[in-house]
């Protein structure tokens, strides 16, 4: 049965039950919001996508598909994350960036991926202990030298 929703961006958006991510423990700095749905802004492009709050209609997120971009990347959530979203192997990965009218001057929060089990739609967003990965990581290093010239 579909449900909807007042969204930040996109006006009402129908979403289905099994498409809400649940964070049992909310996003840091956000810990009483639970429920999101994932919002695809462009129907040929999975890898930008808008976290919509289900509880705040004000509070939305734009996330990306880290790998994306950035093929290296290389998170490494810990046995007790993956049990407290029950999976076992094989999550989703998501970063939440800052965006500006400027591409870049926007950033991507690399050291605290979202990480979502698709088997079940629990999510947690970790802290990764690798200095290598910034809080605000410029877009401008995200995109491939070629592509800058244009």
């Amino acid at each position: 049965m579909k449900k909807e929703c007042t969204t930040k961006y996109f006006g009402t958006y129908s979403y289905e039950q099994q498409n809400i991510i649940l964070f049992e423990n909310g996003l840091f700095g956000f810990e009483q919001e639970k429920e999101f749905v994932l919002i695809q802004l462009d129907p040929n492009n999975e890898n930008v996508l808008c976290l919509q709050s289900l509880k705040d209609t004000n509070l939305a997120f734009f996330v990306v598909n880290p790998f994306a971009f950035l093929e290296e990347y290389n998170p490494q959530p810990s046995k007790k994350e993956l049990q407290l979203i029950g999976a076992k192997d094989m999550v989703l990965f998501y970063v939440i960036c800052s965006m500006t009218d400027d591409i870049y001057t926007s950033t991507a929060n690399l050291r605290c991926p979202i990480i979502i089990n698709p088997q079940n739609n629990k999510a947690l967003q970790i802290i990764l202990d690798n200095p290598e990965y910034q809080f605000r990581h410029s877009f401008t290093a995200l995109v491939p030298e070629e592509e800058e010239k244009c």
